[in-house]
């Protein structure tokens, strides 16, 4: 007996899921070009894979900022995947093409090596915040830059992009609000050049069918529901699949931090994109009638 609970804190540590944080995914890779992957302890491998992208208007960000990261590790490691959370380079010190030339890169990498960590590689989800919901949007539908970076679009099944309002990049340089911030954080990383922006634009890059999108966007953001609209209505065109998801009672921090807590409808409409089971919320506490006793 004594030689079990000697043995029980190895054995609770050997059930936690696996971190192995700060991998290059570039030969010559900067501080900025490596990721996280966060390993499942449940489910049989080969385990499908999420590219996590993060947010911060291309300037800001990491990989392993917490509000990214947790829950949505945990949510995804429970229901049997890998996680990969992804740094690249941020402007200003580059513009764009390099943003999604590192994501491509990832991908690439990811491809290549996962197998070695019990990934799937044919197997592969985007999801991205902000601008990273850009960034897996345009990593998607660009199939000539992932097979410039050396990866297979076709393993990519599907993107699930939380609240991005840069998908048509010039349209929202003309029309985002408030449109003195937008023009200053856009143009920092796309330029004024309307070549170099329409590069970037996903809405504007979907030439062949895509792979299946989940669009989720707080319900009373402007700028993310056109965007998210005219985003599905470009795949869709070319024979995509591609569900819209208005979010109730959210902001763009909060639809991003609650992601992977039981009851929340972004994590309820991912789980269903995913063909996983939807948590019920948990039960609310009652509230006493009256003060509370002394």
């Amino acid at each position: 007996m004594k030689a079990i609970l000697l043995l029980l804190p190895l054995l609770l540590i050997a059930a936690q899921p696996a971190e192995l944080k700060d991998i290059p995914y570039l030969k010559d890779a900067t501080p900025l070009q490596k990721l996280d992957l966060y390993l499942p302890d449940k489910g049989e491998a080969p385990h499908p894979v999420v590219i996590a992208i993060h947010g911060g208007g291309w300037a800001i960000g990491d990989k392993k900022n917490h509000s990214f990261v947790q829950p949505k590790t945990r949510w995804f490691n429970e229901h049997g995947y890998i996680v990969a959370s992804v740094n690249y380079r941020l402007s200003p010190a580059v513009r764009h093409p390099a943003h999604i030339e590192d994501v491509c890169s990832a991908i690439a990498w990811i491809q290549q090596h996962i197998a070695r960590h019990g990934g799937d590689p044919r197997r592969i989800y985007l999801l991205g915040h902000s601008a990273g919901a850009h960034l897996a949007a345009l990593a998607a539908v660009d199939q000539k830059r992932l097979r410039e970076a050396g990866a297979k679009p076709s393993a990519i099944q599907g993107a699930i992009l939380i609240d991005g309002a840069g998908y048509d990049v010039p349209r929202q340089m003309r029309t985002g609000t408030p449109l003195a911030r937008v023009e200053g954080m856009y143009a920092e990383a796309f330029t004024l050049d309307p070549a170099v922006q329409r590069d970037a634009s996903p809405t504007l890059k979907v030439d062949r069918k895509p792979p299946p999108f989940l669009i989720l966007h707080v319900k009373n953001r402007i700028d993310s529901k056109l965007q998210s609209e005219g985003l599905a209505r470009a795949l869709e065109s070319k024979g995509g699949t591609a569900e819209v998801v208005p979010v109730w009672g959210k902001t763009h921090m909060t639809i991003n931090r609650d992601f992977g807590r039981p009851g929340d409808a972004t994590t309820e409409a991912a789980a269903r994109f995913l063909g996983l089971p939807v948590e019920p919320a948990p039960p609310r506490r009652k509230l006493r009638n009256g003060p509370p006793s002394k």
